[in-house]
C-alpha cells in the first residue's frame, strides 16, 4: 500500500467522525473531507440522502459541490479527498471529473457492503474501474483505519433497532 502520512490518516479519521455525527443527525453514515494541495481543508461534507431524498446527495458530491461553490474549479483540482468509504462509482466518476489527485478512503467497498446491509436488489459497482480511466491523474489508497470507519455504521444500524416497533404478545 502507497504511504499515507499521519496528517492523512487524520483527515481519514476526521471523515469517520464526522459520518458518526451524521448518523448523530439522522444521515447516512458516510462523510468526506477536501484538502487543497496547499493543506487547507476546502470542505466536510456528509450523507443526507435520508432527509433530503435526493439519490445523489452522497458525501462526496456534497463535499465537492459545496467546496466548488465556495472556492472555485481552481482550488479543487490537484486536491485530495479523505473518505469514511470507498466512494461508489457515481462519485469516483465525479471526483474524476473534478481533477481530484489523491483520494484516500477507509472501508472498502466489500467491507461496507458487510457493514451497510444494503437492500434487496442492491448491485455493486465497485469505483476501482472508474479510478483506473484515470490513469496515473488520481492516487487511490484504500483500507486506512478500517476498524474505526466500522463505528458509524454500528452506530447507524442501533439506531435503527431502537426505532424498530417492538412487539407485544
Amino acid at each position: 500500500m502507497p504511504k499515507v502520512s499521519e496528517g492523512e490518516v487524520a483527515f481519514v479519521r476526521r471523515a469517520i467522525e464526522l459520518a458518526c455525527t451524521a448518523v448523530g443527525d439522522g444521515h447516512h453514515p458516510f462523510a468526506a473531507v477536501l484538502v487543497s494541495s496547499q493543506g487547507q481543508v476546502l470542505f466536510e461534507g456528509t450523507n443526507l440522502v435520508a432527509k433530503s431524498g435526493d439519490p445523489i446527495d452522497h458525501a462526496e458530491v456534497n463535499t465537492l459541490r459545496s467546496a466548488y461553490r465556495m472556492h472555485g474549479l481552481g482550488s479543487i483540482i490537484g486536491a485530495a479527498l479523505y473518505v469514511s468509504g470507498e466512494p461508489c462509482t457515481m462519485c469516483a466518476g465525479m471526483i474524476v471529473r473534478f481533477g481530484i489527485s489523491r483520494v484516500v478512503f477507509a472501508a472498502p467497498e466489500s467491507v461496507l457492503i458487510s457493514l451497510w446491509k444494503p437492500t434487496a436488489g442492491f448491485k455493486s459497482y465497485p469505483s476501482a474501474k472508474v479510478f483506473q480511466a484515470a490513469g496515473s491523474a488520481i492516487e487511490v489508497i484504500g483500507g486506512v483505519l478500517i476498524e474505526e470507519s466500522k463505528k458509524p455504521f454500528e452506530l447507524y444500524h442501533s439506531q435503527l433497532t431502537a426505532r424498530e416497533p417492538t412487539r407485544t404478545s
